[in-house]
């Protein structure tokens, strides 16, 4: 599974990160462009414990074997609702907010992959490892949702 921290599979994302512009339009959902990246920039700020968040009550997906297949196997569904945290900034330079977005990818790559980080409000307590696995697959679905 590719993951934030594997320097190749950053450095495509970067890459499709860099294609966005701001008159950019999804294929499916709701987030253009700015929108997106200030949802990423929002989820990315959760697992460094800079935006709080609430548990959302998904036991099931806190445990094996459905954790398991949600961070490493299935891939996102269409239209999942994201935690109200992960949707508290609104986009206001794009630039910036692509900027803080690599930023964040890179802080995020570099932190102890056993350490625990925050929980995730679905998925409950998640390593740094599998927080970069989970960002590498939100990210990466969200640039599909734009076509890039």
């Amino acid at each position: 599974m590719p993951s934030l921290r594997d320097e190749v599979a950053r450095g495509a994302l970067v890459q499709r990160v860099q294609q966005l512009t701001p008159a950019t339009k999804p294929k499916w959902g709701r987030f253009d462009a700015p929108r997106m990246l200030c949802h990423l920039n929002d989820a990315l700020s959760v697992s460094l414990g800079e935006i709080p968040s609430k548990s959302m009550n998904r036991k099931a997906f806190q445990h094996f074997p459905l954790k398991h297949l949600a961070l490493y196997v299935l891939p996102f569904p269409k239209g999942f609702a994201a935690a109200t945290e992960m949707l508290t900034s609104a986009p206001s330079d794009f630039e910036a907010d692509r900027s803080q977005l690599l930023k964040l990818m890179d802080r995020i790559a570099a932190l102890p992959s056993t350490e625990a980080g925050p929980p995730h409000p679905i998925f409950g307590p998640l390593t740094y490892e599998e927080w970069n696995a989970l960002h590498w697959k939100h990210i990466d679905h969200h640039l599909k949702q734009l076509g890039c």
